[in-house]
C-alpha cells in the first residue's frame, strides 16, 4: 500500500502526534487491533497468521528438521532457529519482482540476531539438542501478504503465535555401532494388537512466554511512538528495530526494567541523540509488557482448529 499525502496533511499530522492525538484516535503507544490466529496450515508444524489492523496481513510457518553437526567444530551449541522473510509481490506495488528482497534480508537478519540468545531466553529450547552431534532445527519462514506498516511486529507477534503452535517430537536416544546413536520417535506404549505405527507420537511444546520481540518505534517531529500507519511513515525523521525480551529472572514482573533488549537496529536515514535512543527503548519496554499480556491472553483462550482446516484450504 503506497501513501501520498501534501505536506500541509504531514504538517497536521505531525502537530497531532505530538499533542498525543493521531488521526485515527489512537495515543503514541497504542497499537492498532490485531487478529491472531493459530494452525491456519496443515503442511507445516506450526503456523499463525497475524493480521494488524486489518490491512498489515502476515503469515508464518515453521518445519522441522533433524540436523547433523560436528560436536568438536562446535563447542557450544548454536541456537536451533533460522528466518526468513518473504515479501508477496501482491502485498505492495513496491515488491514487485524483486523489490521486497532486500528489506526481507534486513528482516530476516534482524531476527536472526534478536534470537540469538533463544537457548538462554526460552526455557526448554534446549531439548532441541537431542544428543551430541544431533538437534532439532527450527525453520520460521514469514510471509508478508499485505502491507500497510508495522511489518517487524506483525512478524514478531506471528513467530511467538507460530512457534506456541509448534509440536516438536519426543525421542529416544540410543547408543549404537562405532560410537554412534539411534534415534527412534516416542511412542506411548499401549497393548492389545495395535502396532506402532498406529501410536500417535508424543510431542512437546516451547515455553513462549519469553520469546522477544522487534518492536518498530518511529521518531514524528518530537513525538516517539508504535505501529505507524502509512499516512504517518510518510513523515518518519527516523526509526529503530528493537528487539525486546522478558527477562527470565523475573518472568511475572510488571516492572518495564525487568525486560531486556535484544537488539537495537536503525531503520531509514535521520540522525538520533542517545537521549532520544533510551527513550524510544523505554518506549518498546513499555509496549512490549502490554503486548505480552493481550498475546497470553489470545494464547489461553483461543479455539483450536481441526487438524487439515485452515484458511488457504
Amino acid at each position: 500500500m503506497e501513501v501520498h499525502i501534501s505536506d500541509d496533511e504531514k504538517l497536521f499530522l505531525i502537530h497531532g502526534v505530538e499533542q498525543d492525538i493521531r488521526n485515527d484516535g489512537r495515543a503514541c503507544a497504542d497499537f492498532r487491533p490485531m487478529i491472531l490466529e493459530r494452525g491456519v496450515l496443515s503442511g507445516t508444524n506450526g503456523s499463525c497468521r497475524v493480521q494488524l489492523g486489518q490491512t498489515t496481513d502476515v503469515l508464518a510457518g515453521i518445519k522441522l528438521e533433524l540436523e547433523a553437526y560436528d560436536p568438536i567444530a562446535e563447542k557450544q551449541p548454536k541456537q536451533p532457529m533460522s528466518f526468513h522473510v518473504d515479501f508477496s509481490a501482491n502485498a505492495s506495488s513496491q515488491f514487485a519482482g524483486k523489490g521486497g528482497d532486500q528489506y526481507g534480508e534486513e528482516l530476516s537478519a534482524a531476527f536472526q540476531v534478536a534470537y540469538s540468545r533463544s537457548l538462554d531466553i526460552i526455557p526448554n529450547l534446549s531439548k532441541t539438542q537431542l544428543a551430541a552431534g544431533y538437534r532439532w532445527k527450527i525453520h520460521v519462514d514469514i510471509s508478508v501478504l499485505q502491507w500497510a506498516g508495522s511489518v517487524p511486529d506483525a512478524c514478531s507477534l506471528a513467530i511467538i503465535g507460530a512457534l506456541s503452535d509448534l509440536e516438536i517430537p519426543e525421542v529416544d536416544v540410543t547408543p549404537d555401532d562405532g560410537g554412534k546413536v539411534s534415534i527412534v520417535l516416542k511412542r506411548p506404549r499401549i497393548g492389545g494388537d495395535v502396532r506402532d505405527e498406529e501410536v500417535p507420537v508424543a510431542m512437546w511444546k516451547l515455553i513462549v512466554t519469553s520469546c522477544p520481540m522487534l518492536l518498530t518505534v518511529s521518531k514524528i517531529g518530537t513525538a516517539n511512538l508504535v505501529d505507524c500507519s502509512p499516512e504517518e511513515e510518510c513523515c518518519i525523521r527516523s526509526q529503530l528495530l528493537i528487539g525486546v525480551a522478558r527477562n527470565l529472572e523475573s518472568p511475572e514482573s510488571d516492572d518495564a526494567n525487568e525486560y531486556d533488549i535484544t537488539c537495537v537496529k536503525q531503520h531509514g536515514g535521520g540522525l538520533l541523540e542517545m537521549e532520544s535512543i533510551d527513550d524510544m527503548t523505554q518506549l518498546a519496554t513499555r509496549t512490549a509488557k502490554g503486548l505480552y499480556e493481550a498475546i497470553g491472553n489470545r494464547l489461553n483462550t483461543e479455539e483450536r482448529r481441526k487438524p487439515g482446516h485452515s484458511f488457504l484450504l
